[in-house]
């Protein structure tokens, strides 16, 4: 059962909530990429994480996520880790139509890359 002082705040929330403006964010894009190689090859991993982001103008009420995860365990040959990520955002219609404020695209790109040599593996057969 809800108490009666919690739905006094949800009815009153409500009522607020229907005389508020509309908000817009900015356009948003993530990209987080996690390159991770452990082996025992004689050459360093080559990683390679290719990032493009298209946001032209300001922009309002978008957002782009990518995710990636590249993982090499063991070995002794050569190893590639390549990616390539491409995002595009323009402004949505409902917002520019509505004269909503806008800001450039705010980006946050996150790239790990790990190599780490292990000699052990050498050893196997």
């Amino acid at each position: 059962m809800i108490k009666p002082q919690y739905l006094l705040g949800l009815l009153c929330a409500g009522a607020l909530g229907s005389f508020a403006p509309e908000a817009s964010a900015q356009c948003v894009v993530a990209d987080v990429s996690i390159q991770a190689a452990i082996h025992g090859g004689s050459r360093p991993a080559e990683q390679v994480n290719d990032v493009a982001i298209d946001a032209e103008g300001p922009c309002v009420g978008n957002t782009s996520v990518s995710t990636n995860r590249q993982i090499q365990v063991g070995g002794t040959g050569e190893v590639r880790q390549s990616r390539q990520s491409r995002h595009q955002l323009r402004s949505s219609e409902r917002t520019e139509a509505a004269g909503s404020a806008s800001g450039p695209t705010v980006a946050v790109p996150v790239n790990v890359q790990v190599d780490v040599y292990n000699p052990a593996d050498r050893l196997r057969r």
